[in-house]
C-alpha cells in the first residue's frame, strides 16, 4: 500500500509541474497570485477532508507557522532568483533542496547504507544533467546567490517541518496543521503580490488562471496529505522518500513533456533521465 501512496505522490508532484507550465503558456505572469491561490485551494482540500473531525490544539501551531514561512520563502525567493540570475542553476539548486529533509531523516535515525548514499548521489548528478544546456545569458551575482540559497532553504525547510510535525505529534492533526499553514501561506503570497507589480493583474490572473491553480491546489493538497501518511502511517524513512519523490517526479514530468508538449531532450537531458531512473532503482533496493 505504501508503494501505491508513493506513486500517487510522484504523480501529484508531476501534475503540479505540468499545470504550472500550462498556466504560463495560457496566462503567464502572476506567479505570487497563482501560488497564493493554489495554497488557498489546497487549504479548502484539507477543510473538506476534516469536516466533522477537526480538532484544535496549540501543539501544531508552531509547525504550521514554520511550514508557512519556509513555503512562502521557497516561492518568493525562487521567483527573485530566476529574475536576477540563471534559470538553469536556480532550478538545479531548488531541486537540491530534497537533501535537507533527507539529512533530517538520517540525523533522526534513518538507516544509512551504501545503496542509499549511492542512490542520492546518482539523483544529484542526474539533476545536473537534466538542467544542462538551457540557454541563459544571465550572470551569477551575490544577490542571485542569496536569493537562490533562501529558495533552497525554503523548499527544503517546509518538507522538513512537515515531517517533524508528524513524527513529534504521532501522526495527529494532519488536516488541522495544513489548514492553518496553507491559509497563512495564501495570505502571505497575496500580500506579496499586492506590493509588487502583480497588483495590477491580480483580478486577471485569478479569473483566467482558475482552472490551472484549482487543479494545482488540489494536487498540492493530496501530495501533502499522502506525504504525511507515508511518514506517520507507513513509517517511510524521509531519507528514502524525498529522493524517490524527486527522481520519480523528474521521470514522469519529462515523459509528459515529450508526449504532450512534443519537447525534444538534449543528449545531456537524456543522460539525466537515465541516471534518475537508476537512482529510483537503487533507492528501492
Amino acid at each position: 500500500m505504501s508503494t501505491l501512496v508513493l506513486i500517487l505522490v510522484i504523480l501529484g508532484v508531476a501534475l503540479q509541474n505540468i499545470v504550472k507550465k500550462a498556466y504560463n503558456i495560457k496566462v503567464g505572469g502572476g506567479v505570487f497570485v497563482f501560488s497564493g491561490a493554489s495554497a488557498a485551494i489546497a487549504a479548502l482540500f484539507f477543510i473538506f477532508s476534516s469536516i466533522g473531525t477537526f480538532e484544535y490544539s496549540a501543539e501544531f501551531l508552531p509547525y504550521s507557522v514554520g511550514f508557512s514561512v519556509f513555503y512562502s520563502m521557497g516561492v518568493a525567493f525562487s521567483v527573485l532568483a530566476i529574475l536576477t540570475g540563471p534559470l538553469s542553476l536556480t532550478s538545479l539548486i531548488s531541486s537540491y533542496s530534497l537533501i535537507i529533509p533527507a539529512i533530517y531523516g538520517i540525523m533522526n535515525g534513518d538507516e544509512v547504507d551504501g545503496i542509499l548514499i549511492g542512490g542520492i548521489i546518482l539523483l544529484l548528478i542526474s539533476l545536473v544533467f537534466v538542467n544542462m544546456e538551457k540557454k541563459d545569458d544571465k550572470k551569477i551575482t551575490l544577490k542571485w546567490a542569496i536569493f537562490a540559497f533562501l529558495a533552497f532553504l525554503g523548499n527544503g525547510g517546509c518538507s522538513t517541518v512537515q515531517t517533524a510535525q508528524q513524527q513529534a505529534l504521532d501522526g495527529k492533526y494532519k488536516n488541522e496543521f495544513m489548514i492553518i499553514a496553507l491559509l497563512i501561506t495564501a495570505f502571505t503570497l497575496f500580500a506579496v503580490a499586492f506590493f509588487t507589480k502583480e497588483r495590477k493583474t491580480i483580478g486577471t490572473s485569478l479569473k483566467k488562471g482558475f482552472p490551472w491553480y484549482a487543479v494545482c491546489g488540489i494536487a498540492n493538497g493530496a501530495v501533502n496529505l499522502f506525504v504525511m501518511m507515508l511518514v506517520s502511517v507507513y513509517k517511510m524513512a524521509p531519507s528514502v522518500m524525498f529522493p524517490l519523490v524527486s527522481a520519480g517526479g523528474i521521470i514522469v514530468t519529462v515523459a509528459v513533456s515529450m508526449t504532450l508538449y512534443k519537447e525534444k531532450l538534449t543528449p545531456c537531458q537524456i543522460i539525466g533521465v537515465i541516471l534518475g531512473t537508476g537512482a529510483v532503482v537503487l533507492l528501492n533496493l
